[in-house]
């Protein structure tokens, strides 16, 4: 039997094994993606692609097709908590809708720290859009309705057998690299015996333990909801705590709710129960449902093994307060993606993909631990035995929780977690001696300290500085500084280093970099800044490609 050969063999076709398909391929790799089912994801999951999500999309060229799936632009984002959908309503957060977003960014509203604000979009929305980009690119070959079912690694590749689920053929492909992000339960983790570490499994209370996620159409929601309509409904009461997220402001609904107590769950029971936290017994139509658990705070022990690499769901569950799961992993394929394509072309050595572990794993951590303590805060709410009656005693109760719930603002907006992810210590970034920002999980604030996110700033135009900067590296040039840029070309063309540079006088952007010059990795990272070069110009460039020279 013929072997297939490929560069990169990836795993998975959920957003995170997407992207990093799309990723290599854009950056001229040709790999292959395997998956399991031969469609993207019929149930949904997930529900927000945060800022970072979007500004990686938008480098891709795909952020207006994904703004225009998920909620009707004029639709609300609120988020909202209720006894039932037909009683009193406790709390409200206050969002923006798609529209209001599309019109701060057209205007480019200087407030917004972020050219890409947060989008509210469940998966399977999403990723019909990711395959279908995908297929429009050269060097993809997509094989949805195919399975890996072993593979052995050598020295300097993986030999792997895939298996078509509905005819059973069988082939191997010989790849330099294989990336498992087929999830918690995938192959390519469990056969490399590599084990999870944190906080999981355990049974607390509603949205820490065993839960259950069901796809509904229910328009009749909306016919009795006592307030105004919002994106996100929490039930509050002693009887049935659900969560029900909207999907398409049209009556679909993903509903959230704890793992029956005893028995197995069936849809009639299920619906039964969203008819108890709604007030009413209105029509309840149960598409799919699926198990889960809630409160999971895990990390693997590594991120690779050999030749072998995980990414996402593979490395890192959450639960899914604050969104951060998909989010984090989707971040993942950009950080291994851009150092993936630089070995294969040959410019950077293959220590560098020993960054990959060291750079991303502190994060998984930094955000499972976050989404752990939200996950807690929701699930030990005390909820008052006479919060649904109407008295004076029980309205005073009402508004005491009104108010906790209120606070919850950090849940639905993080941008630190978004944004304010850094590197620092990597031996890929050039420390120039400045602190960075305090890590905060809700406050970003902008910094072009080397190690964290290159920050955003509007030029003229509607164009953000992020949309200047080249594939690769990039060199800005910034406030009309008067520097000599022919050494670091020289550098970069003696080590095979792609780098564009871009000069912008605009003096605001100088001010936010506080720098004269900024190098910017691929993956829009800051890795060094200064307002002169280096006296070794080379080992620079050949650290924060992998090397291990410090610049003097």
């Amino acid at each position: 039997m013929d072997v297939i050969t490929t560069p990169v063999l990836v795993v998975g076709g959920g957003p995170v094994g997407l992207v990093l398909s799309i990723e290599l391929a854009t950056r001229g790799v040709p790999n292959m993606l395997v998956n399991t089912g031969e469609t993207t994801a019929p149930h949904p999951q997930g529900s927000t692609h945060n800022s970072r999500t979007m500004e990686h999309y938008r480098r891709l060229g795909i952020a207006a097709k994904v703004r225009a799936v998920g909620l009707p632009d004029d639709d609300t984002t609120d988020v909202t908590c209720f006894t039932r959908l037909n009683g009193h309503e406790l709390s409200r957060i206050p969002m923006p809708s798609s529209a209001e977003k599309k019109r701060r960014m057209a205007a480019g509203d200087p407030t917004l720290l972020t050219p890409e604000p947060i989008h509210r979009a469940s998966q399977f929305y999403v990723e019909p859009v990711l395959h279908g980009h995908a297929e429009t690119l050269d060097g993809i070959d997509l094989k949805f309705g195919w399975q890996l079912t072993g593979f052995s690694q050598a020295a300097d590749h993986v030999d792997s057998v895939i298996e078509n689920a509905a005819t059973g053929e069988t082939r191997t492909v010989r790849s330099r690299w294989l990336v498992g992000c087929d999830g918690a339960q995938g192959h390519v983790r469990r056969a490399l015996d590599i084990s999870y570490r944190g906080e999981g499994g355990d049974e607390v209370a509603f949205f820490i333990g065993r839960m259950l996620s069901t796809y509904i159409h229910a328009p009749g929601i909306y016919d009795v909801l006592s307030g105004r309509r919002a994106w996100q409904y929490w039930t509050v009461n002693h009887g049935a705590r659900l969560c029900i997220v909207t999907l398409d402001g049209q009556g679909k609904f993903v509903v959230l709710s704890k793992y029956p107590d005893e028995g197995e769950p069936n849809n009639a029971d299920i619906a039964a129960e969203i008819q108890a936290a709604v007030g009413a017994e209105i029509d309840v139509d149960v598409l799919s449902v699926k198990q889960w658990t809630a409160g999971n705070a895990l990390v693997a022990d590594r991120y690779r093994d050999g030749q072998v690499f995980l990414a996402g769901d593979s490395v890192h569950l959450f639960t899914p307060t604050g969104g951060f799961g998909m989010n984090t992993g989707v971040d993942d394929s950009v950080n291994l993606g851009w150092k993936l394509a630089a070995v294969y072309h040959g410019w950077a050595p293959e220590e560098l993909l020993a960054t990959y572990e060291s750079e991303r794993r502190p994060i998984g951590l930094r955000n499972t631990r976050e989404s752990r303590k939200l996950a807690s805060d929701v699930a030990t709410i005390s909820i008052p035995q006479n919060l649904e009656e109407d008295t004076a005693d029980a309205a005073r109760q009402r508004s005491v929780l009104g108010k906790h719930l209120a606070g919850f603002t950090e849940e639905f907006a993080s941008l630190g977690i978004q944004l304010g992810m850094r590197y620092d210590g990597s031996p890929l970034i050039a420390a120039d001696g400045t602190p960075p920002p305090p890590d905060s999980p809700v406050d970003y604030i902008p910094s072009a300290c080397p190690g964290g996110r290159a920050p955003h700033i509007w030029l003229s135009g509607g164009v953000s500085v992020l949309d200047r900067f080249g594939d690769w590296f990039t060199l800005l040039v910034l406030g009309g500084a008067q520097v000599d840029t022919a050494p670091l070309l020289q550098a970069a063309t003696d080590l095979g280093i792609p780098l564009e540079i871009v000069h912008l006088p605009n003096p605001a952007v100088r001010e936010l970099y506080e720098r004269d010059l900024i190098l910017v990795r691929p993956d829009r990272h800051v890795a060094w800044r200064g307002d002169a070069f280096p006296v070794d110009i080379l080992s620079l460039m050949r650290q924060v490609t992998g090397g291990t020279v410090n610049p003097a």
